[in-house]
């Protein structure tokens, strides 16, 4: 039977002690699998855009420049009724569009938003009609208490509590409250929310925002915490909940860290909790999240998100920053970490990023260098091609910003070229050279010492002209399929990571060690004899850990300076690597490769040209698996296919005409 949003509801209070169990005291396990958290079947390609996920009453309450949405213009409330026709549905489906995200629970309540539901019922009929997918935004971290209380009045109950006891507030914001995910009552709430967008309104899934958790001090988290350590410690059974630290440099206390590892499984079983429920409703059901992440490299720390944890229940997590794709004072600025990341876990990026803007912090691409750019990184990655400027306020009427006739005009131009693509990135699979390898103790417990490391090293593979991948400690068995393997500030690893790494190097593979990796346990206690000794000859690469700790790192504008002599590290895993490496871009330091097989017979490199000049002649160095083939075909938006000529010998190699933005390169 359809829920009606109207009927009053009533439920008991209780609380959730989802507390999970097994494994050594501190390892971190991910919870159970059930039938119904499975993913969602392979949506087929999507191509995204923001569709106005704030209702109009969140525009009015918060006043100002919200998300480059100017709400002081007098034709706001025209541009947002246009925003929700048919016309426009029609307009974005001409240009490739397949999948909105517009508003749907914003936290003012379900009896609150009916009349903006309907509003949005109505746009997925528009949209359905134009073969267009609805994500309905779902916000997962504040509640309006002004509003919600009159439809929920123990509200209040179900609300966070900082370290002093105090009502925990969504970024300051009085107005709004952040729920507990412990509390049964908001849990339930959000079940009936997602059973209102699949039943009532139509939606094809949800958009769940800000699904992070921030530490809470309520009287539920403490005795679901120490529940929850007494099966693993009992001598810690009474331990009080730790104090929140701004940025810890080393944890190294137990209570701490058991904290942090409780705090990181609960928010993945809440999520999962929810995906369950929405895939019992709808099995081919998109789920959208936005932990933050990566946005801050300390974010199990700091918001409990750990990717394999939290994002394996989701099909798809927003990358929202400030890492607008580029090079400033020659920093490359780009989203291809999060994609790493996104591929090691199994879920696809959709890329929020903005420019900056004096005015409200937050820019939109206003050429289409910036438009080719934006779209090109996400179809090199693996990321959803898309737009989240599209549907903004032009500011002139109730016009919008794609309706200028340059914007309109570059985002179907590259729209059409990155769904042109198609054939050659469905089943493809990443090549696998190189892994680079991160663990959650290593970066939850020493995170100022492994980020530093960790990303300077991500940066040496992506500005060196390799194709490399993540590997997270929790899928180790994945090490088997890459011939080359980076471990960079890796502080604590256990017995079985430890294990897993040393294998690997004695069959046969490239094992680069940079800084002390496997110094201390998963737990942080220091072994007594050194992780990797024993581990010798020309496969074992050792570097001391300034070779590649990053000079400064600003992750929410993806800034990270490289070091002095980052072009002798990438020379030394080239030569160490040798011709297991299937691909590499030399000498070309602002454009990025990334590459991957169709078949046994194909090589697809994806090349993005990040410098606002065109990129110089191009030469890609080939394993001998391709010495039999003779040429290549070059693909970009700006000219017809090209046909290009491999050097033949036991070195194979190609040269890639001057780039403009993004080309593609099939050998086969």
């Amino acid at each position: 039977m359809k829920s009606n949003i109207h009927n009053n509801w009533q439920m008991g209070r209780r609380d959730f002690l989802g507390c999970v169990a097994g494994g050594a005291w501190l390892a971190l396990q991910p919870p159970p699998v059930r039938a119904a958290d499975a993913k969602s079947p392979a949506q087929g390609p999507l191509y995204w855009a923001w569709w106005g996920w704030e209702p109009l009453d969140h525009y009015k309450r918060t006043g100002g420049i919200v998300g480059a949405v100017d709400t002081r213009l007098p034709s706001m409330p025209q541009w947002y009724e246009r925003l929700h026709s048919e016309e426009i549905a029609r307009l974005m489906s001409g240009l490739g569009v397949n999948l909105a995200c517009t508003h749907f629970f914003k936290g003012f309540g379900l009896a609150h938003e009916r009349a903006e539901q309907q509003r949005t019922a109505s746009l997925v009929k528009f949209a359905h009609r134009h073969s267009i997918k609805v994500l309905g935004y779902c916000q997962s971290r504040s509640i309006y208490h002004e509003q919600f209380l009159a439809e929920v009045p123990n509200a209040q109950d179900w609300i966070q509590r900082n370290e002093k006891g105090e009502l925990r507030t969504w970024g300051g914001a009085k107005f709004r409250w952040a729920p507990c995910i412990h509390c049964g009552e908001f849990r339930d709430y959000m079940k009936r929310a997602i059973t209102v967008g699949l039943e009532e309104v139509g939606l094809d899934g949800f958009h769940f925002d800000n699904n992070y958790c921030e530490p809470c001090y309520c009287p539920r988290c403490e005795r679901t915490f120490r529940a929850w350590l007494a099966k693993r410690r009992p001598d810690l059974r009474d331990a009080k909940l730790p104090p929140t630290e701004k940025a810890p440099a080393r944890v190294t206390d137990p209570v701490t860290q058991g904290w942090v590892r409780w705090r990181c499984e609960s928010l993945a079983e809440y999520q999962g909790d929810l995906a369950a429920h929405a895939r019992r409703i709808k099995p081919d059901v998109i789920l959208l999240g936005n932990p933050a992440y990566p946005r801050d490299p300390n974010s199990a720390y700091a918001r409990s998100v750990w990717a394999p944890l939290l994002c394996s229940k989701l099909d798809l997590v927003f990358a929202e920053n400030g890492n607008f794709p580029g090079v400033e004072d020659g920093v490359l600025i780009s989203q291809v970490r999060a994609c790493k990341y996104a591929a090691a876990v199994g879920y696809r990026v959709v890329s929020t990023v903005w420019k900056k803007n004096k005015l409200s912090g937050l820019g939109l691409p206003d050429d289409e260098n910036a438009i080719a750019l934006q779209i090109a990184e996400s179809s090199a990655n693996g990321a959803l091609p898309g737009t989240n400027w599209a549907l903004r306020p032009l500011g002139e009427g109730d016009r919008m910003r794609v309706e200028r006739p340059d914007l309109r005009a570059a985002l179907a131009k590259h729209l059409r070229f990155a769904r042109s693509l198609e054939p050659l990135i469905t089943n493809a699979k990443p090549v696998r050279d190189i892994a680079l390898l991160h663990t959650f103790a290593s970066t939850a417990f020493d995170n100022r010492e492994t980020v530093a490391l960790v990303q300077g090293a991500e940066e040496i593979l992506i500005r060196g002209g390799f194709a490399w991948e993540v590997v997270f400690g929790e899928n180790m068995a994945r090490l088997a399929e890459f011939s080359v393997l980076v471990v960079a500030g890796q502080s604590h690893l256990s017995n079985a990571e430890v294990k897993a790494i040393r294998a690997f190097a004695e069959r046969g593979s490239v094992l680069v060690l940079i800084g002390d990796n496997g110094r201390f346990d998963e737990n942080g206690r220091e072994r007594s004899h050194a992780a990797f000794d024993g581990l010798s000859g020309e496969r074992i690469v050792r570097m001391e850990a300034a070779a590649v700790r990053a000079t400064a790192v600003k992750t929410n504008e993806g800034r990270v300076s490289l070091p002095a002599g980052w072009k002798q590290v990438a020379e030394t895993i080239a030569r160490a690597a040798g011709a297991r490496l299937s691909a590499r871009l030399c000498d070309a330091d602002t454009v990025t490769l990334s590459a991957c097989e169709l078949g046994k017979t194909q090589l697809v490199l994806h090349l993005v040209n990040y410098a606002s000049e065109p990129a110089k002649q191009l030469k890609v160095k080939l394993s001998g698996r391709w010495k039999a083939c003779s040429a290549a075909r070059l693909l970009t938006p700006e000219s017809p296919e090209q046909k290009l000529v491999i050097q033949g010998g036991p070195n194979p190699a190609l040269e890639v005409s001057p780039l403009k933005f993004y080309g593609v390169v099939v050998v086969e």
